[in-house]
């Protein structure tokens, strides 16, 4: 075996001016996925329906356009979206950033109607029968097209069938304008950011729940 061969197949050295993260395998605790964007998510099946926050989602798919939301099978909306074959994603602005804690931070397994309890404002979906929050400044109706068991949760995907947006949050070249309507990003803990204007809030989750937490 040549030298160099053996110098490049041995292992690193560690040394204290190398190693500089913390490791902990297995994970002590799961976390850094935040920050990020908080979607609030709708559905309905007959005369029930809810709404909830969900910090796992993401755009998967520009041809069909598909859209995917983590849900956790206790979730009161995991079976409500399973029922109904559809759901709804909606961004709401920074000004709203007290609606996405509340609606995360009360259950619908209680009874209450979270709707009603936070004055949220709706409109019926173009194409299905779900319940579009007229504060968001973007959102999309989808259909449940797949579903994949993702560890605690159940990854929901969505053929996006409509989309309802806000003109004036975006650019001419539809790209989302924060210093015409700024978006929410979530830090965790119920720590919220004003997207491109640094503005932050914080809320007492107990300050909301009259029932157990949870979606």
């Amino acid at each position: 075996m040549a030298v160099s061969d053996a110098v490049s197949r041995a292992p690193a050295a560690a040394s204290p001016d190398r190693r500089r993260l913390h490791v902990s395998a297995p994970p002590e605790r799961f976390f850094g996925y935040y920050p990020g964007t908080v979607a609030v998510i709708t559905s309905a099946h007959g005369a029930d329906r809810n709404v909830m926050s969900a910090g796992w989602h993401a755009a998967l798919s520009a041809e069909p356009p598909l859209y995917g939301v983590a849900l956790g099978r206790t979730r009161y909306t995991h079976g409500l979206v399973l029922a109904a074959g559809g759901f709804a994603v909606h961004f709401l602005p920074f000004e709203q950033a007290r609606v996405i804690a509340a609606v995360g931070c009360v259950s619908r397994h209680g009874g209450v109607d979270k709707f009603d309890r936070f004055g949220l404002a709706t409109a019926p979906g173009a194409v299905l029968p779900l319940p579009i929050l007229q504060d968001a400044y973007l959102a999309y109706e989808c259909r449940v097209s797949a579903v994949h068991a993702t560890g605690d949760h159940d990854w929901v995907v969505g053929e996006v069938v409509a989309l309802h947006h806000r003109p004036e949050a975006f650019d001419e070249g539809r790209m989302q304008d924060a210093q015409r309507v700024a978006g929410t990003v979530y830090y965790g803990r119920s720590r919220y950011e004003a997207l491109g204007r640094g503005d932050r809030v914080d809320f007492d989750p107990d300050a909301f729940r009259e029932v157990a937490p949870g979606d």
